[in-house]
């Protein structure tokens, strides 16, 4: 028995339909832009093996009133360093200082504080020292 003229036609338009969608995804996929807090969670993970697996870590806010852009860079780093508790505070042992954070005339903040190593993307890691 051959089948109705119309049951072609419709199967020939779902083809045409899933192909014209899926190329649409396809293209809308490719052209975004890649998210801006992936790039900053990347930023920090390089400090991972200088980092204790657990417990507090300090984080130097900007010596100026922040910005969303570095509130944004807090988050990025609490997300990614997660189960440590990120503080946005000096005292503990271990502290992130992202670029621009200090003041340049000098910090008081970093007071009993050496840099044990900085990132090529600014981004520094400061180690409390008795005396």
């Amino acid at each position: 028995m051959p089948l109705p003229a119309w049951k072609p036609i419709a199967g020939g338009v779902l083809i045409a339909w899933c192909l014209l969608s899926a190329g649409a995804a396809l293209r809308d996929a490719l052209g975004h832009a890649p998210d801006p807090m992936d790039e900053q969670q990347a930023a920090f993970l390089p400090l991972v093996p200088e980092l204790p697996l657990r417990g507090e870590i300090g984080y130097l806010e900007p010596y100026h009133s922040g910005t969303e852009a570095d509130v944004r860079l807090h988050y990025a780093d609490q997300y990614v360093l997660t189960p440590r508790v990120i503080v946005a505070h000096t005292g503990p042992e271990l502290l992130i200082v992202p670029p621009g954070a200090e003041d340049p005339s000098g910090d008081p903040r970093l007071a009993g504080y050496r840099r044990v190593r900085t990132l090529p993307n600014g981004i520094r890691l400061f180690r409390r020292f008795p005396g």
